[in-house]
């Protein structure tokens, strides 16, 4: 297991995020996606079509406390793979998604002020972020610039000062399309079934040791956004919880799990899960005008790979 040090930046903003939904036709996935159904028993793994999208994709760590800028990337990573895998269009795959803009957006450019001081932000924030101002990508030439490394210095830069204006224009050519306000284990499970990664803002922490094939044990608090990538049902109930600490867990971990996962992630059992989404400041992600009901194809043990 890597060294990590257990970087938080979740800043609760209730009236931010309640001014961001009051701003939605459709605020919560009752009501964006009046359709979904939610299959007990199925169990998804949505990293799969990440996997299949990039091979060669690995979880980072956060450097400084930008946990909703990664939190809220990976699950616009996710959701990109998703949506190529359904439409079978590998190549339109744009590659991950910079924290450092997702980010930055959420703490300058949504609030109108720079030098907030510190660290952090909400999801309220990120979700205004990636609908209204885009994302930004590793490895694409933005003029005469180029982002390959995970920087924190960047992250803190862009976090006082946004976003850099020449950057913004490309941003915006990747938009997230529609975002819904979820609440419940069982509403997380069925946009996951659906292809809808989840991002999740919450104040729950949980042990660092991986339990009973690589389940978290609740402990503490964590002021911390990370994001739901997938659901099973047996031994118990639960959501498949990415951190951005990087492999960071110990103890017995999921084998049929892709490596890149096994120590970053672990699973969430469902009364823990509605507590996290209890705080209603986590959002379901997707790349279509609203949550139209979709298979995703295979199970867990053959995904999609």
């Amino acid at each position: 297991m890597a060294d990590f040090l257990p970087l938080f930046g979740y800043a609760p903003n209730r009236a931010g995020t309640d001014a961001f939904l009051a701003s939605l036709a459709k605020p919560t996935l009752a009501q964006a996606g009046p359709d979904l159904a939610l299959d007990e028993g199925r169990d998804v793994f949505l990293g799969s079509a990440l996997l299949k999208c990039d091979p060669s994709w690995k979880r980072g760590s956060q450097k400084i406390g930008s946990c909703v800028g990664w939190g809220w990337a990976l699950s616009c990573d996710i959701l990109a793979a998703c949506d190529i895998h359904v439409r079978n269009e590998a190549e339109t795959y744009g590659g991950r998604v910079l924290e450092a803009s997702v980010y930055a957006f959420s703490r300058v450019e949504v609030r109108g002020s720079r030098n907030l001081g510190g660290d952090g932000s909400y999801g309220g924030a990120a979700a205004k972020a990636v609908t209204k101002f885009g994302t930004l990508h590793y490895g694409q030439d933005y003029g005469d610039q180029r982002f390959t490394d995970n920087s924190g210095t960047r992250e803190k830069e862009w976090g006082r000062d946004g976003v850099p204006d020449s950057l913004e224009k490309y941003a915006a050519q990747h938009k997230v399309s529609s975002v819904a306000l979820v609440k419940t284990f069982e509403e997380a499970a069925k946009a996951i079934q659906n292809g809808y990664p989840v991002a999740v803002c919450s104040m729950q922490g949980f042990s660092m040791t991986l339990r009973d094939g690589g389940y978290l044990s609740p402990m503490g608090q964590w002021a911390h956004c990370m994001m739901f990538a997938g659901v099973r049902w047996k031994p118990y109930p639960a959501l498949l919880c990415v951190n951005s600490w990087g492999d960071c867990y110990s103890g017995d971990v999921d084998a049929t799990l892709p490596v890149q996962f096994q120590r970053s992630a672990g699973y969430v059992r469902a009364e823990t899960c509605t507590r996290m989404l209890a705080g209603e400041d986590s959002f379901a992600l997707s790349g279509y005008s609203g949550f139209a009901p979709r298979t995703m194809p295979g199970n867990w043990l053959e995904g999609i790979l």
